[in-house]
């Protein structure tokens, strides 16, 4: 929401809301607000993952309890042709049910780089303040950096 949408809303100024972000909103707040609201997506994103998981899950335990009462059915008919076909069918019910499972389980990850870090960059200024204060560390830091094949791309945004 812009600030003229939130001045409007509250019935004020948009230069009000400026000075009233300016004067009490820490950067800090306005971090751990958008934190928040990304984190927020994620768990809603997983929300609807695990609602199509569950209702996938339904569907093969229905079709799973289906085949066992065929089972049961053709085995009081003494059909055993039949029955043993049906199991079949249940084992690889069981077995899609299992793999399904155990790959939507394991196929969710978290991906963070290490640019948005704090403590990147916290100690790419501890490194920058370093090799101001000692220019001859600039050069040894950059090649052992290379050497353990750190991605130093641009070496000036680096330090």
């Amino acid at each position: 929401m812009s600030k003229a949408q939130v001045a409007k809303r509250i019935g004020v100024h948009p230069d009000s809301v400026s000075r009233y972000r300016k004067d009490h909103i820490t950067e800090e707040t306005v971090r751990s607000i958008l934190a928040d609201a990304r984190l927020e997506k994620v768990e809603a994103d997983t929300a609807v993952l695990n609602d199509e998981r569950i209702d996938v899950a339904r569907t093969y335990e229905t079709l799973a309890r289906r085949v066992e009462k065929l089972i049961t059915k053709a085995e009081e008919n003494e059909d055993d042709g039949f029955a043993l076909a049906a199991m079949d069918g249940l084992r690889k019910v069981l077995k899609d049910i299992a793999t399904m499972h155990g790959k939507m389980a394991t196929s969710l990850s978290v991906s963070v780089t290490l640019a948005e870090s704090p403590e990147w960059v916290t100690l790419k200024s501890i490194l920058q303040a370093v090799c101001d204060e000692v220019p001859e560390a600039r050069e040894p830091l950059l090649r052992h950096m290379r050497h353990h094949v750190l991605s130093v791309t641009q070496e000036d945004s680096v330090l």
